[in-house]
């Protein structure tokens, strides 16, 4: 049995609900099937563990069958549900909304467990339900805030039995709230909110929107946790799913990447050596334009691809062979131009890219061109100036992006907490071991409650100049911490392994879980998350052998990480079968 995702993609208030199945699949949900809201399969959701509605307006008819599905014992998640799928489960809607909406937890709900004990934002509306007329076995799992320290009376997470079903019922639509989160306000588009000048970044429609007090939290990998959760809590039967590195004892990894910016060759060895003393790899972005060469010829490249790192392209659209033409009027040719001259002269195309001085266009123009030319992970979102060391875009995961209109863009965005530049020189030439010291309870942090990666960025002259100290602590630290380090390309690469990768049949006979997982990893490995507690399997096999199982608390859930041998280049069936007392 799998989840399902109901979309209406026909309807305006239904435009991001592949964006909702998109949020599931990133968190390793492998085995979801979309439902359309006028679908025949509508008719009979018996087959799934869960069925996922997302924002909607169900017809009488629709919402019967819902209805009908979990008083006979399905299980509901709605995400803003329409007033009418409201009053049908019970809820009494006041006709009101807390418009942009903050929520926080409330007691011990096992779905809010992925939250910290303070408000983080949505960046839309919730719905309000009288509070004094929910159903008398409903639990509020979360509260509603007007901003981070100011309560109403209204919950923002609701679950509720329904005859023999179960329901979970967010109040607000996660989907959108986690686009936005992510990807900043599309009504920012073209102007300039973070003081930097030109050219125009995504940081743009993030700084002055995202609420600051909040950066120090991963808020749209909490939203996605608190979806999961939901799925954990009300599922008829346990749902595998990927976890987020090949592993078990992954909890993180360092993505390593490089800016050229027209770095000497003593600049390039400096780095690249160190990062081979480390045990790492590290992929750097060359520079394109005509007035200024790098100096990483096809010959220097070559070599250092042999030892295992990894070459892609700086766009430069503010070059001044461009006449001072506007880089946002510049950068999709320029990106077209820059990746068939990089064919031409070190062969393939970049997995992976970062923009000079992180130039961006529109919403998601970038991504587009990308996903079109075979560009697989975009690292342009960089925690800029103030937040440095924070989640500006409220994520360390990678996550496709998604247009304003819900088409999901095929290219995963990974943000970027931790670099060398001019906006942090000051801090890393007088304190770089202090500024390690703050990176690594960073890291520290995601090792042990977020299990998200730390994307950071070293240039090759800052390198030399002023930030080998401060990076090789880092990097130090990452490796005491169990946490590889990785190139930006290695990441991608997985990240799109584990994307394909999927899981089917899933069963639960005589208390043995079986599920098969289909698919392939650069590492040589997946692994699978379960949502039972490691203390009720006595047994694990993959293809019949027996394998060791790690316990792990994830995001308040007591889960089990089962690891998969698998090939590298073809994917291929494997049968997983979990014995739970």
């Amino acid at each position: 049995m799998t989840v399902a995702v109901v979309v209406a993609d026909e309807q305006d208030v239904g435009k991001f609900g592949r964006y909702l199945a998109e949020i599931l699949r990133a968190e390793g949900l492998a085995d979801l099937e979309i439902v359309g809201l006028t679908s025949p399969r509508l008719h009979d959701l018996t087959k799934f563990a869960t069925v996922v509605v997302a924002r909607s307006r169900p017809s009488r008819e629709q919402t019967d069958r819902l209805r009908a599905f979990a008083k006979g014992g399905g299980r509901l998640v709605l995400v803003r549900p329409s007033y009418y799928l409201a009053r049908a489960f019970g809820l009494a809607p006041a006709s009101t909304m807390v418009a942009p909406a903050y929520l926080r937890p409330l007691g011990t709900s096992p779905i809010a467990n992925a939250l910290p004990q303070e408000a983080i934002e949505t960046h839309v509306p919730a719905d309000s339900y009288a509070p004094e007329a929910l159903p008398a076995e409903a639990v509020e799992v979360a509260r509603l805030y007007a901003d981070v320290g100011t309560p109403t009376s209204f919950p923002a997470i609701i679950e509720l039995p329904f005859g023999d079903g179960r329901v979970v019922v967010f109040t607000y639509d996660l989907a959108q709230a986690v686009a936005l989160i992510r990807q900043g306000d599309p009504n920012r588009v073209g102007g300039r909110g973070l003081g930097a000048g030109e050219p125009y970044r995504i940081q743009d429609l993030l700084t002055g929107y995202a609420d600051s007090g909040c950066w120090h939290l991963p808020q749209a990998d909490l939203h996605a946790a608190m979806l999961v959760n939901a799925v954990n809590q009300v599922a008829t039967l346990p749902q595998p799913r990927m976890w987020y590195y090949p592993e078990p004892a992954h909890r993180s990894v360092l993505v390593l990447d490089s800016d050229d910016d027209w770095s000497a060759s003593e600049h390039f060895d400096a780095l690249l050596g160190a990062v081979d003393a480390h045990g790492g790899k590290i992929t750097v972005y060359l520079m394109s334009g005509t007035s200024r060469e790098t100096v990483a010829s096809p010959e220097k490249v070559a070599e250092w691809r042999a030892r295992g790192h990894s070459f892609g392209v700086h766009h430069d659209p503010s070059d001044p062979s461009y006449g001072g033409e506007d880089p946002e009027e510049v950068i999709v040719d320029l990106v077209r131009k820059d990746l068939a001259d990089f064919d031409r002269h070190y062969g393939g195309v970049p997995t992976t890219n970062r923009n000079h001085c992180l130039a961006w266009k529109g919403y998601v123009d970038v991504p587009k061109v990308y996903a079109e030319l075979g560009v697989r992970m975009d690292l342009n979102s960089v925690g800029a100036g103030p937040s440095w060391l924070k989640y500006l875009t409220g994520s360390a995961r990678p996550m496709r992006f998604v247009d304003v209109d819900g088409t999901v863009v095929d290219c995963f965005q990974q943000s970027t907490q931790a670099y060398d530049d001019l906006a942090v020189k000051g801090l890393l030439s007088a304190d770089p071991r202090g500024q390690a010291s703050l990176t690594r309870k960073l890291m520290e942090e995601k090792v042990t409650r977020y299990y998200s990666p730390l994307s950071m960025l070293s240039h090759p002259v800052s390198f030399f100049t002023y930030s080998r100290t401060y990076m090789e602590l880092c990097w130090q630290a990452a490796r005491e911490l169990g946490m590889p380090i990785w190139s930006a390309f290695e990441w991608a690469d997985f990240v799109v392994a584990r994307d394909r990768a999927r899981i089917s049949d899933a069963t639960c006979t005589d208390g043995v879980l079986r599920c098969r997982v289909t698919g392939r990893s650069p590492a040589g490995a997946l692994t699978i998350m379960l949502p039972v507690a490691s203390d009720r399997v006595t047994r694990a096999t993959v293809d019949t052998e027996a394998v060791p199982v790690t316990g792990l608390d994830v995001f308040g859930w007591p889960s089990s990480l089962i690891p998969i041998r698998v090939d590298h280049d073809r994917a291929s069936p494997h049968e997983i079968a979990v014995e739970t007392c």
